[in-house]
């Protein structure tokens, strides 16, 4: 059957009248589970009406309380927001999802929870001129990644909790990606790509035991970035072709993303209950980061930004397949097309829908959603 699941932050979730809440979202729209965030980035939201503050701006961080011992062979410690620490959220929502016969996912941002790269800058991403990142961890960083196999076998040794999510599971020196970055030249998709490559100490040793010239590839970089800003221009083409061009840079980043990989096994040999990983299609409906082994989680959830994206996004060949839409793609004339193309997605292969998420739907919202997931459910691949 076509699965419909809500993504929720705790604090929008109506905690008091949960069990209401859930019997309403099962049976009157056809909901199969809830999708809530545990360990996550910062937020700005604008909320729907009913829920207070309309405007919510949170930092994000670890939205449980953690248990000490998971963490007990690492530095990297869970930085846990304030609004979780006088009580524990997510074990009730847990509780009460178990009664009233609702799946629930929890999600783990892997590289980009909130705060945790203010508390630990020795651990961030750097980029090629040695500039840390103020919002990712590194993913090849030994401390980091015992930090996330504490967290999978924290979340997954609580009953109730079905699934967890693996949210930007990347290495990469984000702030390039701020649509705020002012440079001197017009920032190409190459020259962001350059600029989001890590060179962190982790990074550079662990390609260096691989007999990758880290230091040479370090310089490439540099070097392509340096020549964009001196001459005000950017590189046509691709990054594959740059990386082609460029042999050591591209082994390099290939190492990256083995060392990625590597990360996903061990993570799943720890895990309790379904490993999922999220992955971000880009415009053309292709992997945006690309490399990563989707044998490896029980499922992809890829996310896409629009129904026009969506219909040029074919299934990855996972083992199990889903796709995340924006509450807006449920809103409005995009609503009213979502009815026609959600079908088509589960024809194609996609077996559930997320939507991001349950604080942002308006009531017309959660209607639409209902005659979706109907029709998709008719005509959903076997």
């Amino acid at each position: 059957m076509f699965e419909l699941f809500l993504v929720a932050y705790p604090w929008d979730v109506p905690v008091e009248h949960l069990g209401e809440e859930l019997d309403r979202l099962r049976g009157e729209v056809g909901v199969t589970g809830l999708s809530l965030w545990v360990a996550a980035p910062p937020a700005t939201q604008f909320r729907a009406v009913g829920l207070n503050p309309r405007v919510l701006r949170t930092r994000g961080g670890v939205l449980f309380q953690p248990t000490e011992r998971h963490y007990a062979q690492t530095r990297c410690q869970p930085v846990v927001s304030s609004w979780s620490t006088a009580g524990n959220p997510p074990a009730r929502i847990s509780k009460t999802c178990a009664a009233h016969g609702m799946r629930l996912r929890v999600m783990v941002s892997a590289s980009a929870t909130g705060r945790m790269a203010e508390r630990y800058p020795e651990f961030t991403c750097r980029n090629a001129f040695g500039d840390e990142s103020q919002t990712r961890l590194c993913l090849a960083n030994p401390e980091v990644q015992s930090y996330l196999r504490g967290m999978v076998m924290d979340l997954s040794s609580n009953d109730g909790v079905g699934a967890i999510t693996l949210a930007d599971v990347d290495i990469r020196w984000s702030d390039a990606e701020a649509e705020k970055l002012q440079t001197a030249f017009v920032c190409g998709p190459i020259e962001r790509s350059l600029l989001a490559t890590c060179f962190c100490g982790s990074c550079r040793e662990r390609a260096q035991s691989a007999g990758v010239d880290a230091e040479a590839a370090r310089q490439t970089a540099e070097g392509l970035l340096q020549d964009a800003m001196e001459h005000g221009r950017r590189r046509d083409g691709s990054i594959e072709d740059c990386l082609a061009e460029h042999a050591e840079l591209g082994e390099y980043r290939r190492r990256q993303t083995e060392e990625l990989n590597s990360l996903l096994r061990k993570t799943k040999e720890v895990c309790r209950c379904e490993l999922l990983l999220e992955r971000r299609a880009d415009r053309s409906g292709e992997d945006a980061a690309g490399g990563l082994d989707l044998s490896i989680p029980d499922a992809v959830i890829t996310c896409v930004d629009d129904l026009d994206q969506l219909s040029r996004t074919a299934p990855p060949g996972a083992r199990r397949n889903e796709v995340r839409l924006p509450a807006a793609s449920a809103v409005g004339a995009a609503g009213d097309r979502l009815v026609g193309v959600l079908p088509e997605a589960a024809q194609a292969g996609f077996a559930a829908l997320e939507v991001d998420n349950y604080g942002l739907l308006p009531r017309a919202g959660f209607a639409t959603l209902k005659r979706a997931i109907r029709f998709a459910r008719r005509t959903a691949a076997p």
